[in-house]
């Protein structure tokens, strides 16, 4: 009779640990979120696409490309309060990573701020955009 009760006790021990198992690993994999990656092209004064969306708390991957042969650009987006602090610049064809994590929801103006002398600067001749930070989705 005691062996029979054992046999019944180590399946339901196992159903237990497994269980505990798959709710341990379920939380873990939740609090590691997938970044956002977006690539962004910087050329002819203007960036493409000039509307971005991310969501609050998850990590960003953001690629800049320069399509300009000549011509530098940057990209311009300090809203310390919102964990947006990016000043990177992109030399003419080539690429740069920006990495971040937007921490407050909000609309923020992103532009490149380089300017020759006597000349209009790149943002006055229309080199801006838009980031908009949503809150992440509720699990």
């Amino acid at each position: 009779m005691y062996a029979a009760n054992s046999r019944k006790t180590v399946p339901d021990a196992l159903i237990v640990v497994a269980t505990l198992l798959l709710t341990t690993l379920t939380a873990v994999t939740r609090g590691q979120e997938l970044p956002q990656v977006i690539s962004l092209s910087l050329g002819d004064y203007h960036f493409t696409p000039d509307t971005l969306e991310v969501q609050t708390g998850r990590p960003v991957v953001l690629t800049l490309t320069n399509t300009d042969t000549l011509t530098p650009h940057n990209l311009t987006l300090q809203e310390a309060a919102a964990g947006l602090d990016i000043d990177t610049d992109v030399s003419a064809g080539s690429t740069s990573t920006v990495e971040f994590t937007p921490v407050k929801p909000g609309t923020y103006t992103f532009f490149c701020n380089k300017k020759l002398l006597f000349m209009k600067s790149h943002r006055e001749r229309g080199m801006e955009g838009t980031l908009r930070v949503t809150p992440a989705a509720a699990d």
